[in-house]
């Protein structure tokens, strides 16, 4: 997947760094299987739900608007349907073409499941209420259609305002980097002295450590920031 490719690059150019600065192939060679080892174990799967999660909150959005703004003109819950999932992600079209031997109830009730959201919970109640009353489906439909828009809009910009911290954080590890390197060379002779003594090493080594860290509760920070736009009753 892209984003393990991500991680493991980035986890090759830090490890890198280590070597630069203490000239170890084996400290090298520790730091890259740790941080893998981390992203594999213990990050990985948070961040996949964190994405997967983005992504169904997005799609049931459009999926809601399309729907009802195509049965308001053309009052067929198949054609709805259809349009519903004009923009919808690869993921979704897999679970519908699983169901198209169901009539259309049974698939929209089908999609409870995927989106597990409270707002198509209530699209659902919507859609009953309008084939047994009939009436403007628009109408009926209100304020759902406000407490959508209020989600996207409550996700999109806590994505914003996360991905602007992801850039501030990453400009100020790589500042340490930088530093960190550059002492390296420009402090030759007295570093070279230096990264002889099991002292130094170990700091160095925590360091790597607390940069681990530091990354793993932004992540953690970051996928909650996100999701606060979520308002499934998970």
């Amino acid at each position: 997947m892209k984003k393990d490719l991500i991680f493991i690059i980035s986890s090759m150019l830090i490890s890198l760094t280590s070597y630069l600065v203490l000239n170890n192939l084996v400290i090298t060679l520790v730091i890259f299987f740790v941080y893998v080892l981390y992203y594999f174990v213990l990050i990985r799967r948070r961040i996949n739900n964190y994405f997967i999660r983005v992504e169904k909150v997005h799609a049931c959005y459009h999926f809601i608007n399309s729907f009802l703004i195509t049965m308001s003109v053309k009052e067929s819950l198949e054609e709805a349907y259809q349009n519903g999932l004009r923009l919808a992600p690869k993921s979704l079209l897999a679970e519908t073409n699983e169901i198209e031997n169901m009539n259309i109830m049974e698939r929209i009730n089908f999609l409870r499941s995927y989106f597990d959201l409270s707002i198509f919970k209530m699209f659902i109640n919507i859609i009953e209420l309008h084939q047994e009353q009939g009436g403007n489906i628009l109408m009926i439909s209100d304020v759902l259609i406000r407490e959508c828009t209020r989600v996207e809009r409550t996700l999109n910009e806590s994505t914003s305002i996360g991905n602007r911290h992801l850039a501030e954080f990453l400009v100020l590890w790589l500042l340490t980097f930088f530093i960190l390197i550059f002492l390296r060379f420009a402090l030759a002779q007295f570093y070279t002295l230096m990264i002889s003594t099991p002292l130094i090493i170990s700091m160095i080594a925590v360091f790597y450590l607390i940069f681990m860290l530091s990354v793993h509760i932004f992540l953690v920070k970051y996928s909650d920031i996100s999701l606060k736009g979520d308002v499934s009753n998970v």
